[in-house]
């Protein structure tokens, strides 16, 4: 969480409410950690994406965890896989 931000200087505080900061990045190797072989990830277009592919979900009976209950549909796949058969 933070309230620094929309500043040219680092670390300068110019909002006034606090909002989260995070970001995604794929380490495959301990050499990615540093240096020129980083993987970001946009998280905007992530975001984008979940937002787009809400669902209901449902409690798995007997367990902590949760399942989706209709599933992904990406239109680009879609698209993609209709165009490889026409």
């Amino acid at each position: 969480m933070g309230r620094t931000g929309y500043s040219s200087t680092e670390n300068t505080n110019n909002i006034d409410k606090t909002h989260l900061h995070f970001g995604l990045q794929l380490i495959f190797d301990e050499s990615q950690k540093e240096g020129n072989g980083e993987i970001w990830v946009n998280c905007y277009e992530l975001m984008k994406f979940l937002s787009i592919n809400r669902s209901e979900a449902a409690k798995k009976e007997g367990t902590k965890e949760w399942e989706r209950i209709y599933g992904m549909k990406d239109p680009a796949v879609a698209e993609a896989e209709h165009s490889r058969n026409p």
